[in-house]
């Protein structure tokens, strides 16, 4: 808020050239223009001074930070979809749009429980696993049990997956992916199948 107009200017052109869409992949286009658009709209109001001081008054009101956290969520959510886009047809590529939405929300099990299973499904096992059962353990849901089934049958621990797909059943007997789940489980040769598609 006491910068001077030198060091906005260098600021805006600084992040200008991070985000401008002339930069970015169609596919990052979509994701990053609303943050250049913010950039620009934030140096329009900064390099006036009278613009910049009803700014600072509205921020010290304290008026601007719902929409932050409005912001924040948005980006939160579109991380997941996308995480969820890629999951099964490449899961290493889901990771990183999952990972960075279950590090903005760390309290978000559902989150937690999709990077697990990406991880397991992009071949990094262990921890994945952990992720799972961490999100089972703090919040008990048909969802997040069906992510720790497909680990473990991702695993070959068939019998344990078994177990958390019949858990998430118990939880939820419409849940239409357990149930189907579960049969494939139970004649474990259908399950490689689930992972190719």
């Amino acid at each position: 808020m006491e910068a001077s107009d030198t060091e906005v200017k260098k600021a805006y052109y600084k992040l200008a050239a991070k985000y401008h869409p002339d930069h970015l992949s169609p596919e990052m286009k979509k994701q990053f223009l609303p943050y250049f658009l913010k950039v620009t709209r934030a140096y329009l109001t900064l390099k006036e001074q009278k613009k910049r001081n009803e700014y600072i008054r509205q921020c010290n009101l304290g008026i601007f930070e719902e929409d932050k956290e409005k912001d924040r969520r948005n980006s939160r959510e579109k991380l997941f979809e996308q995480g969820l886009k890629y999951l099964m047809a490449d899961p290493v590529r889901s990771s990183r749009y999952l990972r960075k939405a279950s590090n903005l929300e760390r309290s978000n099990e559902t989150y937690k429980s999709y990077y697990g299973l990406s991880l397991i499904l992009s071949g990094r096992d262990n921890k994945g696993l952990d992720m799972c059962l961490e999100a089972v353990l703090h919040q008990e849901s048909a969802e997040h049990h069906i992510n720790l089934a497909k680990c473990y049958a991702k695993l070959g621990q068939y019998r344990n997956a078994l177990n958390h797909s019949q858990k998430a059943l118990r939880l939820d007997k419409n849940h239409l992916e357990a149930r189907k789940f579960t049969e494939e489980l139970k004649n474990h040769t259908g399950i490689r199948k689930f992972f190719k598609r």
